[in-house]
């Protein structure tokens, strides 16, 4: 009976009992063939072993209100992220294949490159998150203060010593990192601390240079330019006066001096020549009344009419008349009022050139004081940024002694890697549990489309069915007794081929898991003669990082 026919009245128990007898065989030679090549596949895996060191990732122990870090915070999965992909970069990966010489099979039949990029897809590095911290921030995304490093190999003193390698390099990368920062942020405070002092000082060396060329015209003098510019009005009204009056007492004298002029004369007694004329009278009678020239009197007399006989004789050599003394005395006055008028004159001009300078000078002294406030400006403003890149800069040398001291935030191995006992890839149960699976219904399912291309009829009822007519008669089997000893031997055939079969399987099995992964020791003191090796080396990547 085909399953057509069967469907056609319906699948009866029986007729499964019939199905399974008949195709029993296919399906258990190819679940067995499934299960055993799934046992081999599973065997000759090799056994990779997965390390993890956990670091925590500690905050800065001096309080942010005393010392600020200056390095940018920012999101811890943001800094995670990038000095992952700085320190499990192609060349610091070459490094450690370099060193600990790993993938030595695989540079046979790969490039560099390949192989390195081979090792980068064994490592993992993933944020842990306490459960307390998943319940406080369900519904937000979830912050996390240390993180997981691991990384799988086929040698679990490989894994670990990998693992916690990479965990110190984290750790020396964030203090290389920190220092670098600040050390950074020193260079460029002191650099634009240096420019603003050079800028300082060209500003400043213009506002000398503009103040020299306008000495006089400098706003600071302003007041006084003006202080002075009214005292000096006031001189020049007091210097006009003076002038004026000088003026005006030379020509009074320079008329007194006609006026005594006009009267000087012949019969002015002052005169000169009229006291001439006395005197020769008087002479005349003192030698007529009989006196000699040695007489005293005629001597005075003599004298006097010698003098001036001398004085009217030098009139007459200068061209110049002999002044009586009121004459004199006039053109003294005269000349003193004219020396006066032209010393009030000078001064006149001096004080009139004073004020036409000092207004020139208060006149431009707005454009050299624009001039200074343009500068000014520019100098507070440089001054203002030098002051604060000054006090940044005092606060990068705290902040960078901060780093050096690594007293800031600062990464710590908390749980260091460890060599795994137990491999963590591949789950052999799985696979076999797969395989059996999957064999199971591979095999069923091949029996399955066996039977449906199958013709033949198996039954009575799927007889009846096929050609419309009552069975009357259905003749069972009949075994004899040769029939069940050929049964018997081809059964024993097929169960010894079959327990051949497996057993070869098992065997080559596990032989191929010893070849893969070679005869691993259980012993105890076997595994701790190896564990002093892997704490010296990390004994040795910690004093590493303490060094950097």
């Amino acid at each position: 009976m085909n399953l057509d026919q069967g469907n056609q009245q319906g699948i009866q128990l029986p007729d499964l009992f019939g199905v399974a007898r008949r195709r029993g065989k296919l399906i258990a030679i190819v679940s067995g063939a499934v299960i055993l090549v799934t046992f081999w596949i599973a065997m000759a895996l090799p056994n990779i072993y997965t390390s993890y060191a956990v670091v925590l990732v500690e905050p800065q122990s001096i309080d942010k209100g005393l010392v600020n870090s200056g390095v940018r915070g920012g999101e811890l999965a943001e800094r995670l992220g990038l000095m992952t992909a700085e320190i499990l970069g192609r060349a610091r990966l070459s490094e450690i294949i370099s060193d600990m010489n790993l993938f030595e099979d695989e540079h046979e039949d790969m490039e560099r490159f390949e192989v390195v990029q081979l090792m980068h897809s064994f490592f993992s590095v993933e944020p842990v998150v306490t459960e307390l911290e998943e319940r406080r921030n369900r519904n937000q995304e979830q912050p996390f203060r240390t993180f997981k490093i691991s990384f799988q190999s086929d040698s679990a003193t490989v894994a670990r010593d990998v693992t916690q390698r990479i965990a110190n390099d984290f750790i020396n990368a964030n203090i290389t990192r920190r220092t670098e920062v600040t050390a950074k942020s020193l260079d460029f405070m002191q650099d634009e601390i240096d420019s603003l002092t050079r800028e300082l000082r060209r500003v400043e060396g213009d506002i000398g240079d503009v103040k020299e060329a306008n000495v006089g015209r400098l706003p600071e003098e302003y007041n006084s330019h003006q202080q002075r510019l009214q005292y000096t009005i006031g001189s020049l009204r007091d210097a006009q006066r003076a002038f004026d009056a000088a003026n005006s007492d030379a020509a009074f004298w320079a008329n007194q001096v006609m006026t005594v002029s006009e009267l000087s004369s012949d019969v002015n007694p002052t005169s000169p020549t009229y006291r001439k004329r006395g005197l020769e009278i008087e002479r005349g009678g003192l030698l007529a009344r009989g006196f000699t020239s040695r007489h005293p009197d005629v001597i005075r007399v003599e004298a006097e009419l010698e003098i001036l006989t001398k004085q009217l004789e030098g009139e007459g050599a200068d061209g110049q008349e002999i002044l009586s003394q009121s004459e004199q005395s006039a053109l003294a006055q005269q000349n003193r009022a004219e020396l006066r008028s032209k010393a009030s004159q000078e001064e006149v001009k001096r004080l009139e050139a004073t004020v036409i300078e000092l207004e020139e000078r208060l006149a431009q002294t707005p454009a050299v004081a624009e001039q200074l406030d343009a500068l000014q400006r520019v100098y507070d403003q440089l001054y203002a940024s030098y002051q604060d890149f000054s006090h940044r800069r005092q606060q990068a040398d705290v902040q960078a002694d901060l780093e050096r001291r690594q007293l800031g935030e600062r990464f710590r191995i908390l749980e260091p890697a460890e060599r795994p006992r137990q491999h963590s890839s591949p789950n052999r149960i799985l696979l076999l549990i797969l395989g059996t699976v999957l064999g199971v219904a591979l095999g069923g399912g091949i029996g399955l489309i066996a039977e449906i291309s199958d013709s033949s009829i198996h039954t009575s009822t799927a007889l009846q069915a096929a050609l419309g007519i009552p069975v009357l008669v259905s003749v069972p089997k009949i075994m004899l007794e040769p029939d069940r000893i050929a049964r018997s031997r081809r059964i024993l055939r097929e169960s010894l081929a079959a327990v051949g079969v497996v057993a070869f399987v098992l065997i080559g099995g596990v032989a191929t898991y010893y070849m893969v992964n070679g005869v691993r020791s259980t012993n105890p003191a076997e595994v701790e003669t190896e564990e002093p090796r892997g704490s010296a080396t990390e004994a040795r990547f910690d004093s590493g990082s303490r060094r950097g």
